[in-house]
Order: C-alpha cells, then structure tokens, then sequence
C-alpha cells in the first residue's frame, strides 16, 4: 500500500497556475477557486433566504456591497500584515491575481456591507448573518483548499522516510522549500487538515440551520457567532502545525483568539440580553 504523497507542479508557481487561455487572456486556478466558491455560495444564499423566509432581494444587495468591501478589506488586510513586503514595491499590490487575502480583513468588509445594507433596508443584520452562515462556511472550505492546492501554506517538516501507511504528505519542490529548510522533501498539509475541518463544521451548520430558521436554537446572530468561534478556534489550532522559524504563537494563532474572544463575548451579551 503507498502513501499518499501530494506534490508541488514543478516549473510556474503555484499561485499563478494557468488553468486555460482564452483569447490570449491567461484563466488562473485561484481565480477558477474563487469563482467556483461564490457561485456556490450564491445558490447556498438562495435556498437559505427561502429557508428563512426572506426576500432573496436584500441578499442581492448585500452581496453587492460585500463583493467590492471583501474584496478591498481581504487584499487591504493582508498588504497591511505584510507590509515589508510591498514597501519596497508597492506595484505588487495590486497584483490580486497572484493571490494575497487576509479572510479576517475580508470578513470585516463583509460585516461592514451586511450591517449598512441591513440599515438602509430595515433589516436584522444579525438575522441575514445567520442566512449568510452555512455560505460562508463554505466559502472557507474553498478558500482552506484552495491554499493546499496552490502551496500557499506550509506545514511542519515530515521526516525524510515516511511510513508507507498513507501518510498524508505535501511534496515541495526544493526551489519552493522555505530558507533552512531544503533538506526536506515532506511538509504536512496543513490547509488539507483545515479544509476537512472546516468542512466539518459546514455539515454541522446545515444541521442546525433548519432549527435556527425556525427559531428553536438562539436568538438571531447565534448560529453565525457560534460558527464565527469555531471557524477561528480551527485557524488557531491548525496555526500549531504552521512552518514557523519563531517560537510562541504566531500573529495567526494571536488574531484567532482575539476573533473567538470577540465573537464569544458577543454571543453572551447577545444572548444573556435578548432572553
């Protein structure tokens, strides 16, 4: 029985994996991801509006809003975490088809279109945050294997002889193996551990949507809260198997916890208050 062995595509970078041409444009594999993700998520939106008992109308809107602020927020946050990255060469940033998100600073672009969309319509944000939950969810289900596929995130080195058990492997090319760190072939898939747990957590969430929808679990924003603590607890405790040259939690691992802290506090208040 071999091992499973998931290997880097020698020669292009990952990032920039061309998928197909069309009229001389170049299609890339993230933007493919992407797509497929939001077209889901779309479809996903929809029959939850209908679970909810919602006009599909203020979905459509917040959409809207959220697709030009995630997007702002995702590459804003991320050139601002990396910024000695770009200050030597601001052009990069606008490269966004090499990929570059933060999904925290897409997500406060996303809060910030439902809560001004919900305003201007009159409705719950926190009740269209409980509609947008089982979507979002998937969302980083695509997002978490999207960065396996492209090598985006590295884990810990494996040992050089591994088990022929099927163990789980990610093969770097030497080019593409992190600085001290040439002499493995191994890394743990650490975005594959990810992708499996976040895709556990969205089967749980459609468990639970039916009863939310009808009112039977917490008051509205529950559902989203509570997913919103998972999700960060997944990132904190994946950050563990992270290729780190630091000690200690890494700045990951830190805004995690700061985002599961938040989103747990508010569930209390939230739920203590509307009882």
């Amino acid at each position: 029985m071999g091992r499973i062995v998931f290997a880097a595509v020698e020669g292009e970078h990952c990032m920039t994996m061309i998928v197909m041409n069309i009229g001389g444009m170049p299609v890339y594999l993230f933007g493919c991801i992407v797509a497929a993700g939001l077209l889901a998520g779309l479809l996903l939106v929809r029959w939850s509006a209908w679970l909810y008992e919602e006009t599909f109308a203020v979905a459509v809107d917040i959409l809207l809003a959220a697709i030009l602020l995630g997007l702002v927020g995702a590459r804003a946050g991320y050139v601002l975490l990396n910024w000695p990255n770009f200050a030597s060469q601001p052009a990069e940033i606008w490269r966004l088809w090499e990929g570059g998100y933060s999904t925290y600073g897409a997500g406060i672009g996303f809060l910030t279109a439902v809560f001004l969309t919900c305003r201007t319509r009159g409705a719950s944000a926190w009740r269209w945050l409980d509609i947008f939950t089982p979507s979002l969810t998937l969302l980083l289900v695509f997002y978490a294997f999207s960065t396996f596929l492209l090598q985006a995130v590295i884990g810990t080195p494996l040992p050089l002889n591994l088990p022929n058990d099927h163990t789980l492997a990610e093969y770097v090319e030497f080019g593409y193996r992190p600085s001290g760190f040439e002499e493995y072939r191994y890394f743990r898939p650490v975005a594959l551990y990810q992708t499996g747990l976040y895709l556990a957590i969205f089967w749980g969430i459609m468990f639970m949507t039916l009863p939310e929808a009808r009112g039977r679990l917490w008051q509205p924003g529950g559902l989203f809260l509570i997913t919103a603590v998972s999700a960060a607890m997944v990132r904190f405790a994946s950050g563990f198997f992270y290729l780190s040259t630091l000690p200690g939690l890494h700045r990951g691992q830190i805004l995690a916890l700061l985002f599961a802290g938040a989103a747990l506090l508010t569930f209390w208040r939230r739920q203590r208050r509307l009882r």
